[in-house]
């Protein structure tokens, strides 16, 4: 077994209040002088991060001697009489002397950054942290308290989860959390957490995963199942990075992980962003929008929007934005880098960014997987919860056309994306950067008001598909291009975007940072613009959009028109078996069924 192993096997790593040391056990590295672990107790050459006791956390977290301890009294000593050889009462008098807390949970109010939030700590130094009564109805208290006052709550776990010793009145202790925390979610308050090493057992699944955004300390051990028990079941042994912080977060069950030196910093700008009081207003007579474009063939512009150095949807988020905090996945297992979310400030106020990324995905660049619609569904909920404006920004090569995908339930994903960004109360603006391809496009692109960039595309099929379907030959793809409507100036025509941002010189990919002075001004103007209108409002507005999109006609005229299509294309059937058909209009490949159809 490795060094790390028995530190977590032992407990060696773990100990509350240990004397300093001189020597790193992961490194061997000398601690004397080392100001990295006489401030923040990690080894200054490995970044191995010690055991810290509950009130250290606090300290490390809160303004100085900001923390006011709440509910110290409340104790339950035994409460279903456990008889064992050592009586369970003796073990809790034993952790309360040992480590002068009355519980393992230290729960109280302080102030970060001069923002008062509430905490919570687990410390697992008192019974390895473990969730008993007691602790459950701290830490209900500490959720109803913030949801009372309208405060944000930080928990820092270091737990091996409920206490056996407790019986099922343990176990209660996770629905008791849960309904507690409803409390605060309902007022639409943040919960952050920090996983500390170690975070296992039922305390990660069941009060852990409530939380809006987790946060880990590097190479925490986190997880539901212990080491031990996986361990027996398979009869092998584990990778090294098993149910580590850093597994995890490549998976997308965790949001991020974050050195202890950075917690206190990413903490506060990460409550800042989630409790932003600050929105976007005009000020005098609003701008009005360029109108004036290049127009371009269709051809040309779907290879524009496809040039490998036009900035990514990703880049316009980094270049548009002053500060960007990335979740990862929606905790179900798989992260798609093919969408990446996030929250960010944009003119000083905090919206719910989603971008598609064409160059990024876990079965080839672009493709979006169920996941990455989960992903995008999981920043839309928060900004529902967090009151938000959302901007999706789309560019990717469409929806994972695979059968692991279809089987992982793309179709089911698709649709729950589509309906969740329709049903986001929050102000929406979809921006169209590059290739907006069909289904992957759709789902995250019904927004209030939607932007398209003047080189990009919007497409039902790439040009490539339709011309091989439709004449069974790709060559002619320049003239299907031009008959899909799907240019910027087409899209704005059919009222399916709303204004058209122009490119620097020849295209974006000429000039990055001129292409997002541009895109961040569009931004900006439409999103003010939509913050002026009521929410009702609104809301009726994006409805009525979506209901009526593309014109059909009464009976009489429909009858009509009808008619005279018949007249046409038996005139064009006639022409064309007199062979007399245009040139530039190349006789229809053979096919078994509708094109359409086939799609």
């Amino acid at each position: 077994m490795t060094l790390r192993g028995l530190l977590r096997r032992d407990g060696a790593g773990d100990r509350s209040g240990e004397e300093r040391l001189e020597r790193c056990f992961a490194c061997d590295a000398d601690l004397r002088d080392s100001r990295s672990y006489e401030r923040h107790r990690v080894c200054h050459a490995c970044g191995h991060h010690y055991h810290l006791n509950a009130r250290e956390r606090v300290a490390g977290i809160l303004d100085p001697s900001s923390f006011h301890e709440t509910d110290r009294s409340v104790t339950a000593l035994d409460p279903i009489q456990f008889r064992e050889r050592q009586s369970y009462r003796h073990r809790v008098l034993a952790a309360q002397r040992r480590t002068g807390l009355a519980e393992a949970a230290l729960t109280g109010t302080g102030t970060l950054y001069g923002r008062e939030v509430v905490v919570a700590a687990l410390d697992f130094s008192f019974l390895g942290g473990s969730i008993g009564v007691a602790s459950g109805e701290r830490l209900a208290r500490a959720f109803e308290r913030a949801a009372s006052r309208g405060l944000a709550v930080v928990t820092v776990l270091s737990t091996s989860g409920v206490r056996m010793r407790e019986g099922l009145l343990a176990l209660m202790q996770l629905p008791r959390l849960a309904t507690a925390h409803q409390k605060l979610a309902e007022k639409g308050l943040p919960h952050v957490t920090l996983l500390a090493d170690p975070s296992t057992g039922s305390a990660f699944a069941g009060l852990a995963n409530l939380a809006d955004f987790i946060i880990a300390e590097p190479n925490a051990l986190v997880g539901y199942s212990a080491l031990r028990e996986m361990r027996e079941r398979t009869g092998e042994e584990l990778p090294e990075d098993a149910h580590t912080s850093e597994s995890h977060l490549r998976r997308g069950l965790i949001d991020a992980i974050v050195k202890r030196e950075d917690l206190r910093p990413s903490l506060g700008l990460l409550i800042d962003l989630l409790m932003s009081n600050y929105e976007l207003r005009p000020v005098g007579r609003p701008e009005r929008e360029p109108r004036e474009y290049a127009r371009l063939e269709a051809w040309r512009q779907v290879q524009l929007s496809r040039h490998e150095n036009r900035p990514t949807a990703p880049d316009f988020v980094r270049r548009i934005t002053t500060t960007f905090v990335e979740i990862h996945g929606d905790r179900s297992g798989e992260d798609d880098p093919a969408v990446s979310a996030g929250i960010g400030l944009l003119g000083g106020e905090a919206v719910m960014l989603i971008s598609q990324n064409r160059l990024q995905g876990l079965a080839g660049p672009g493709t979006i997987g169920p996941s990455g619609f989960h992903k995008a569904r999981r920043a839309m909920r928060l900004a529902r919860k967090f009151r938000l404006p959302l901007i999706t920004f789309l560019d990717s090569a469409g929806a994972r056309p695979d059968l692991a995908a279809e089987e992982a339930g793309l179709g089911d994903a698709i649709a729950r994306c589509m309906r969740e960004m329709l049903r986001v109360p929050s102000p929406s603006l979809a921006v169209i950067t590059g290739e907006g391809a069909s289904e992957a496009a759709v789902a995250m692109g019904v927004a209030d008001r939607v932007l398209m960039l003047e080189n990009a595309v919007y497409e039902v099929v790439s040009p490539e598909d339709a011309a091989r379907r439709l004449y069974g030959d790709a060559s002619y793809v320049d003239e299907v291009a031009e008959r899909l409507r799907l240019t910027s100036h087409d899209c704005l025509r059919l009222g399916i975007v709303d204004s058209v941002v122009p490119e620097p010189g020849e295209g974006a990919h000429t000039n990055h940072d001129e292409a997002s002075l541009l895109l961040r001004r569009s931004v900006v103007r439409s999103l003010t613009a939509i913050q002026r209108e009521r929410q009702k409002r609104r809301l009726n507005s994006r409805r009525d959009r979506y209901r009526n999109t593309g014109q059909t006609h009464a009976w009489v005229r429909g009858r009509i028109e009808r008619r005279v299509a018949d007249l046409t294309d038996r005139f064009a059937h006639w022409r064309r078996r007199m062979g007399r058909h245009p040139r530039n209009s190349p006789r229809l490949a053979e096919t078994p069924a509708d094109p359409e159809i086939m799609r």
